[in-house]
């Protein structure tokens, strides 16, 4: 079962009263129409982008909340929906799955999901680190660092108040959503399959495996090979695949690196800047020395270890560290 998560969502404050009597979560961007065909983020991006001629970070940051709407949150999820007008937060439980309506609450907000409103708070009874949190500018994003406080106050017992010192103020969420929606961009827009093969091994050896990586051509399933010792004798040792591409893979291409490292002593890894389907993930747990890495994870790994990575990939994928500031006590 998926880990619970809790989200802010921002209602307009010119709907508040409505998504409360409605038990829905109701937000914008209406001319992007219905989104259920949409599967990848890289297509609301591009729809997105289309729409509203918008490039780079603005169109990351409204691509990347549609999608978190639409394709991330899960039924059980909890959510906080701040009142404006009465310095109170609404918190329920997300109770079904996307659904575009654009008369049940408003026609400018058009992207539904319905909730279970379960209790109205006021903001005094928040921790000043989601307090803080309320202010950001993003409608749609994550406080999952504060989802315990969340279920405390769903379930009227108290909350854990403010987070230990030196933890990252709440808006670090709405930085990391738009700076992983750039660096997604980077990948999939300003590098070509080659190039991020060669980022995979780079950044394989930035964890202290070395490599051997194969031509541009066929490769009978194996893109990478990686190993903690010069002459490839030491265990772990890893046969990777990697894929450049907006869609998913699918259980075949899982089934062709199964039986690459098959009695070989070997594990395998399917790196992919898409995503994966549900056959390939079930392909996957059936062979237990096989591990799939979708793009976000890919990400996770990357700044995990950029400070490793040798400079041309540094170049390749140019980031710069940003501090945030941390609660003093």
């Amino acid at each position: 079962m998926a880990k619970r998560e809790a989200w802010v969502v921002r209602a307009g404050e010119e709907i508040q009263d409505k998504v409360e009597k409605a038990s829905v979560l109701a937000i914008g961007w209406r001319k992007m129409g219905d989104l259920k065909e949409l599967k990848e983020r890289e297509e609301f991006r591009e729809r997105h982008e289309s729409i509203y001629g918008e490039t780079g970070a603005r169109s990351a940051m409204g691509a990347g909340q549609l999608y978190r709407f639409v394709r991330e949150m899960r039924k059980g999820d909890l959510v906080v929906s701040p009142l404006r007008a009465s310095l109170e937060v609404l918190i329920g439980e997300v109770t079904g799955d996307y659904t575009h309506n654009p008369g049940q609450v408003s026609t400018d907000y058009p992207n539904i999901r319905p909730v279970k409103w379960s209790k109205k708070v006021s903001r005094d009874d928040l921790s000043a680190g989601l307090r803080r949190s309320l202010g950001g500018l993003a409608t749609v994003f994550q406080v999952s660092d504060h989802l315990s406080e969340v279920e405390g106050l769903l379930t009227k017992q108290p909350g854990n108040g403010p987070p230990p010192p030196d933890t990252p103020a709440p808006y670090h969420e709405e930085v990391e959503a738009t700076a992983d929606d750039m660096i997604s961009d980077v990948l999939m827009n300003r590098i070509g399959p080659y190039e991020f093969q060669q980022l995979v091994a780079g950044l394989l050896r930035a964890m202290g495996f070395r490599t051997r990586v194969s031509a541009p051509g066929a490769d009978g399933g194996v893109d990478i090979r990686a190993f903690p010792d010069a002459l490839g004798f030491q265990s772990p040792r890893i046969r990777v695949q990697v894929k450049h591409r907006k869609g998913s893979a699918g259980a075949p291409e899982v089934q062709q690196l199964a039986g690459a490292t098959k009695g070989e002593n070997y594990n395998g890894l399917f790196v992919s800047t898409g995503d994966f389907t549900n056959q390939a993930k079930t392909e996957a747990d059936r062979h237990t020395h096989i591990t799939l890495m979708d793009r976000d994870e890919f990400v996770r790994l990357l700044l995990e270890h950029y400070e490793k990575l040798e400079p041309e990939y540094q170049a390749l994928i140019p980031l710069r560290k940003v501090y945030i500031p941390t609660r003093s006590g």
